[in-house]
């Protein structure tokens, strides 16, 4: 378990370290290109959850609500994880730790700056399709991991 209580926190000091690079390096709105036509390293504050939901909310009621809910989920997988430790397979355990560090990374800005930092545009040309960070890719691939792990690991 304690490796990958340091893997968490590695990965938890990693998304933070680029955002800091980002808000530093970057100003809101301009970006640089990374792959052409697909991704572009930008600098947005985003006061919501996916997509900007809810950051139509007043401040007194968003921000409470949004840190609240992170942390909520962090807690409860963080007991999940630790009283069914021995009974979880490889595959879980990186899941739920992937899953863990992109939450408390963003949990990290929702507490301290009220927003979460996102720097990654993903697009095809002219099309937009969202900006992300590093804590959103690792929840997506701690999902994708544990989907695995659940249909195709457990068939075999």
């Amino acid at each position: 378990m304690a490796f990958f209580i340091g893997f968490i926190a590695l990965l938890v000091g990693l998304d933070q370290l680029i955002k800091i690079w980002v808000r530093s390096y970057f100003q809101s709105g301009g970006t640089v290109e990374l792959i052409p036509h697909l991704i572009d390293l930008t600098h947005q504050e985003n006061e919501g959850i996916s997509f900007s939901l809810l950051s139509d909310l007043p401040d007194l009621i968003r921000i409470p609500l949004l840190a609240g809910v992170s942390l909520l989920v962090v807690l409860i997988l963080c007991i999940y994880l630790y009283r069914n430790w021995a009974k979880l397979v490889f595959g879980e355990k990186w899941g739920f730790s992937l899953i863990i560090s992109g939450a408390v990374g963003n949990l990290i800005d929702r507490v301290l700056r009220q927003s979460v930092t996102d720097y990654m545009y993903f697009h095809f040309y002219d099309t937009g399709f969202f900006v992300n960070n590093l804590a959103d890719d690792l929840i997506s691939l701690g999902f994708v991991v544990m989907l695995y792990q659940t249909f195709v690991s457990k068939k075999r």
